[in-house]
């Protein structure tokens, strides 16, 4: 059986309608204070200054918020998984930004109401006058961002890279600020706000570009993803939250639904998740100086089904395996657990962990492209030659995969819908698995693969690429015509849509949109 990993079409109008009905919302809960001084595990950081930001709709992040993200993606007792950043001689306090989306997301009066461009902003200055005192100083300083806040640090961060003259420092001094990101829909990996990355405005075909805005919402929508070089930075993910992890195909239907599901019954659980579910984080990967991590979920399209006690468990799991793999086809990974493993879903507030086969067997795949050799697509050297870093997730049509490993997760799919729904029943009848019951089920798996082709396949899929991969790499072309250059991405580009999307925007704002 294949082993735990270890740690380690829906439209741009659409979707950005999406975002309008629901603001980005993210909602704190309670947990635990921000902790004292301890030891460092995994990053030695010198001390400096923290700020915490909340997300839309919580403009003064209190106590129990700062408390909650702190023990979670901060200042832990001891790292919740290895290699976990950690932040531990860090002075955190809070930050107040306007988080604002008039209409739908509006702070009660006195306080001005703004639109998302607006809030944004504003809280761009009000974070920056944080930070640069500090880095002037040649302080070490940290930040986290959640969900709206993630995007307005997504945009100091960008401004600050391409002029630190114009704040008074230097490139290296950037390197001295380290941002953690919950939620981030700028993400490069999946944001929705990075799928679907519009070109400048006209605004009314005037001589002088500008951000584009959607129409009548003050939506932004030409923010440049999260930089991923010059400002060390953590990323953290729940799996299927439709505004920091949106399918790429948008010719998946599925996914679609099912992301903006997520944006509901993922995207707002972050502060309140226990340090199980942040122990079981999936490290999918690096591209320059930012780490990508995962939080397992199970699938929002589902959260219904999962939640009939055992009879919906079972009913879940012959359904899960299917619908998983044919979602994460639109994200670009074709679901087999030959490539990188099986991961836990453990149990925990919002969606996560619905059946005792996911918790103890684990589920494939994942809301990420996958190269064929199992990397991050967008990593370092894992991008073909001449494609830009900052454009790799913008979404398109059919993505491209290794046909035989999308065999072999149809082939795993059929697996666990078999077995999931026999473990939950056996969990249900008798309580939880013994060692040797795990064992036994464990060989009943390795027994389908043989049967069933799964082990066959994946041996011939691993020969035909090495040799592939080999012969491109001896030629000096692995980044042109390797299987890690040719098998990714969309094999239909959708940035033309979303420039003629654009266009049409340009019409509203004529007339004043």
């Amino acid at each position: 059986m294949t082993a735990l990993r270890q740690h380690s079409p829906v439209t741009a109008p659409v979707a950005a309608a999406c975002t309008v009905a629901l603001g980005l919302t993210s909602m704190p809960t309670s947990a635990f204070m921000v902790g004292a001084q301890r030891l460092i595990a995994d990053v030695e950081l010198v001390a400096g200054a923290g700020f915490i930001m909340g997300g839309t709709g919580n403009p003064e992040p209190d106590p129990v918020y700062q408390g909650d993200v702190a023990s979670l993606y901060l200042q832990p007792t001891s790292p919740l998984f290895s290699g976990q950043p950690v932040f531990d001689t860090y002075s955190f306090q809070g930050l107040s930004t306007p988080e604002q989306a008039c209409p739908t997301a509006c702070l009660p009066p006195p306080n001005p109401q703004l639109n998302l461009v607006d809030s944004l902003t504003q809280g761009q200055t009000q974070l920056t006058n944080a930070l640069v005192p500090h880095l002037q100083a040649g302080e070490n300083v940290a930040v986290l961002g959640y969900s709206q806040s993630a995007v307005l640090a997504t945009q100091v961060m960008n401004s600050l890279i391409s002029n630190p003259a114009g704040a008074g420092l230097t490139t290296g001094e950037l390197n001295n600020l380290h941002v953690v990101l919950l939620g981030d829909p700028n993400s490069p990996v999946g944001g929705v706000l990075d799928r679907f990355q519009f070109p400048d405005s006209s605004h009314a075909f005037g001589s002088n570009p500008a951000p584009q805005i959607l129409p009548f919402a003050g939506i932004p929508l030409s923010i440049p993803p999260t930089p991923t070089d010059t400002i060390p930075t953590v990323i953290y993910t729940g799996e299927y939250d439709g505004y920091a992890n949106f399918p790429q195909d948008q010719l998946n239907f599925l996914g679609g639904i099912n992301a903006m599901i997520g944006i509901q019954t993922v995207h707002s659980f972050y502060p309140s998740y226990t340090p199980e579910q942040v122990a079981a984080a999936i490290d999918i990967g690096t591209i320059g100086d930012t780490n990508f991590y995962i939080i397992p979920q199970n699938l929002p399209i589902l959260q219904l089904v999962y939640a009939e006690g055992p009879a919906g468990q079972a009913l879940g799991d012959f359904l899960s395996p299917w619908a998983r793999l044919f979602i994460d086809w639109g994200y670009g990974n074709a679901g087999d657990p030959a490539v990188d493993g099986l991961y836990p879903i453990p149990a925990g507030p919002g969606i996560s962990g619905g059946s005792p086969f996911q918790q103890d067997f684990g589920v494939a795949g994942g809301p990420w492209a996958e190269t064929p050799l199992g990397e991050l697509y967008g990593s370092d050297g894992m991008l073909p030659a001449g494609t830009d870093v900052a454009g790799f997730g913008i979404a398109g049509f059919f993505e491209k995969m290794d046909p035989l490993q999308m065999l072999a997760g149809l082939d795993n799919a059929f697996i666990q819908s078999i077995v999931g729904p026999w473990v939950d029943a056996e969990v249900a009848a008798g309580g939880p698995l013994s060692p040797s019951e795990i064992d036994t089920i464990n060989g009943v798996i390795d027994t389908l693969q043989n049967i069933t082709g799964y082990t066959l396949i994946n041996s011939i899929d691993h020969a035909l690429l090495t040799a592939w991969n080999d012969a491109a790499n001896a030629m000096g072309l692995g980044d042109v015509i390797g299987p890690d250059a040719v098998l990714d991405g969309p094999l239909i580009p959708g940035q033309g849509l979303i420039d003629l999307t654009g266009a049409a925007f340009d019409v509203f704002h004529l007339f004043g949109a």
